[in-house]
């Protein structure tokens, strides 16, 4: 369960972060579609934790919502959701049912993944 909750975080930042920049539909939207279907499907193929997977994929949603300038390439984005879901399983008893865990699961997830890219950066050019 570990993997795939890693892995739907990954897909969801991913898709959504297409749907922005290749379909040119706008973050809001963008997230607002990746939730929704995984709100709809995942607990159909899921049923024991197919809401626990569509939380994860509403978080890596909202990752995917920054800017192309800081985040050129959707593979920075599949690191991002990679981090989003470890970040969730780290956290996933801590704060549930406060406002805003999810979008700062996201923020956590990018700012450590520009963090790795600075510190990458430093040691190799």
């Amino acid at each position: 369960m570990i993997a795939l909750i890693i892995v739907m975080a990954m897909l969801a930042a991913s898709l959504t972060y297409f749907i922005i920049y290749k379909l040119q539909k706008g973050p809001v939207i963008a997230s607002a579609i990746v939730t929704l279907v995984s709100g709809i499907v995942l607990p159909q193929f899921f049923p024991d934790k197919g809401l626990l997977l569509a939380t994860v994929a509403t978080a890596g949603s909202y990752a995917a919502m920054v800017s192309k300038e800081k985040f050129p390439r959707i593979l920075d984005i599949a690191f991002v959701g990679a981090l989003c879901g470890i970040v969730f399983l780290l956290t996933e008893d801590v704060f549930v049912g406060v406002g805003g865990r999810l979008g700062s699961i996201a923020a956590i997830s990018c700012f450590t993944w520009l963090g790795i890219k600075k510190i990458k950066n430093l040691f190799i050019k």
